[in-house]
């Protein structure tokens, strides 16, 4: 396996002159092509196309309204477990059966949090009542001995 000149032959090659000191170049890499988009208005100048409004280029496009609102009334759903739940509960609901109705968008996730929120602040609201009565009335009850 050595050329005429006693220099050892490349196994890997695939013709061309073995016997110059440059390497092989019967390697050529794969011409790409830009992606062809149907309907698009695709323009010639000088070779090169010219693309629309393509996703993904630019600014990503705005999710539409009703997803909007179906995430906003989630996300106000699960504040409304942890942060005043009389407030954002409400609102939650509200939110997710505008999406619903008008918009034909799932928020039950919004809805069931909000439900779920204001549920837990009614209690908390009433716990914290009942507590200022029995400090209120404990006092009052033990002075009248």
């Amino acid at each position: 396996m050595t050329t005429p000149n006693n220099e050892p032959n490349n196994p890997y090659s695939t013709g061309g002159n073995q016997n110059s000191s440059q390497p092989n170049s019967a390697y050529q890499p794969p011409q790409y092509q830009a992606p062809q988009y149907q309907g698009q208005n695709q323009q010639q100048f000088g070779g090169q196309q010219q693309y629309g409004n393509q996703p993904g280029y630019g600014y990503p496009m705005a999710p539409p309204e009703g997803a909007q609102l179906a995430q906003t009334s989630m996300i106000l759903g699960i504040l409304s477990l942890f942060v005043v739940g009389l407030v954002l509960g409400p609102i939650a609901i509200v939110k997710g059966n505008k999406a619903e109705r008008e918009f034909n968008t799932s928020a039950t996730v919004g809805k069931v949090t909000g439900w779920i929120g204001t549920i837990l602040g009614a209690l908390l609201f009433l716990y914290f009542v009942f507590v200022i009565i029995a400090v209120i009335a404990i006092p009052a009850a033990t002075l009248g001995y």
